[in-house]
């Protein structure tokens, strides 16, 4: 598979500090690529690279193939959308759209065709003469949109595009993100700090963490198979609770150990093989069951609730497991009907030997 981007012992310093500390990917051609992390990750300032608004201190970075070192923004195959639209607020729709074909003195019938081509893309064509002012906060993203793709990039560098808008609009405008990439075939790259928009729109994931990319995979794979113990914590709702391994040798077999949490033991999967004998395991709290469906699980103790929290579709519980009351959080399926568990019951919780990955100690 090609790749529109490639990044290859990348670092860059900001005084002593590396911002972003010798990173290595690639982006295929046509894909929908995130650079997810915390903020002061570096992902920002990987998409800057890319752009051409930074340089690397060290390392190369290709765009089509093509070294992009010492070549300037506007020279670069790119274009960028941010987080705040820049529109001109005296300018048309239609206008704003087509800026950068009129300054490149691109003939008035194609900036035309492709202004139009751009507004049906992202479901304005009737708002060509509007204003600005005259638009919500998702049409002015989508007027940014497609002002950036209308000189059709080779790729498309979204800085956190959706962080201005309301939860309900930005999960619409994730969707239309999604549609409008596949429909395009660019390749984007986008920079977020929420695990929900790269879950939902990426075909690959970087995260980020302290200028290193800790994992690079799809979307299923960094959530069902975290690298290290950051990435497990950050993806996702996840429990992440300290554990007793067995002597030495004893309970390993095909990538899985016996653990000890407070006088309950257990098997589970080795993701990082700790370097004693402690460690933490990681299980999400959507992997827990209760009640009766605990009780067909191959693992499974007794809790104590402690709290429940209502999350409209789910509740979230805080229980205590028993007897050494290690804090575990329980994720289950709101229908409406039944009762929540009483505050101080005692209950069967478990879940299947594969829901649970080992990390080491540090």
């Amino acid at each position: 598979m090609t790749s529109d981007v490639e990044f290859r012992n990348v670092s860059k310093f900001f005084g002593t500090h590396a911002a972003v500390d010798n990173i290595s990917f690639s982006v295929p051609a046509g894909s929908f690529f995130s650079l997810l992390g915390p903020s002061g990750c570096g992902k920002s300032t990987t998409l800057r690279m890319t752009s051409g608004f930074e340089f690397p201190d060290r390392g190369d970075i290709l765009i089509a193939g093509e070294n992009m070192a010492g070549i300037a923004a506007y020279r670069r195959p790119t274009n960028m959308v941010f987080q705040r639209w820049a529109l001109f607020p005296h300018m048309t729709v239609f206008d704003n759209i087509a800026f950068g074909l009129s300054v490149e003195r691109q003939p008035r019938d194609i900036i035309r065709r492709r202004v139009g081509e751009a507004l049906e893309l992202v479901g304005l064509t009737q708002f060509a003469s509007r204003k600005p002012r005259q638009l919500s906060g998702g049409q002015m993203q989508r007027v940014a949109l497609a002002r950036a793709l209308v000189k059709r990039p080779k790729v498309l560098l979204l800085d956190e595009p959706l962080g201005a808008l309301d939860l309900k609009l930005r999960m619409q405008m994730q969707l239309e993100l999604k549609r409008i990439q596949r429909e395009v075939g660019t390749t984007f790259i986008y920079v977020t700090h929420d695990q929900g928009e790269a879950l939902t729109m990426s075909d690959q994931i970087a995260v980020m963490n302290n200028g290193r990319i800790d994992q690079l995979g799809s979307p299923q794979e960094i959530y069902d198979h975290p690298a290290t113990r950051f990435v497990a914590g950050f993806i996702g709702n996840a429990n992440l609770l300290p554990v007793q391994l067995a002597a030495e040798g004893a309970g390993r077999s095909a990538g899985m150990a016996t653990v000890s949490m407070g006088g309950f033991t257990f098997p589970t999967q080795i993701a990082q093989e700790p370097t004693g004998d402690k460690g933490w395991i990681v299980i999400r709290y959507e992997r827990i069951r209760v009640g009766d469906a605990a009780r067909a699980m191959p693992i499974r103790t007794q809790a104590r609730v402690r709290d429940a929290i209502f999350a409209g579709s789910t509740v979230h519980y805080v229980m205590a497991i028993e007897p050494a009351g290690t804090e575990i959080t329980v994720e289950t399926g709101h229908d409406g009907l039944s009762s929540p568990l009483m505050q101080g019951s005692l209950v069967d919780i478990g879940w299947e030997p594969g829901v649970t990955r080992l990390f080491g100690d540090v």
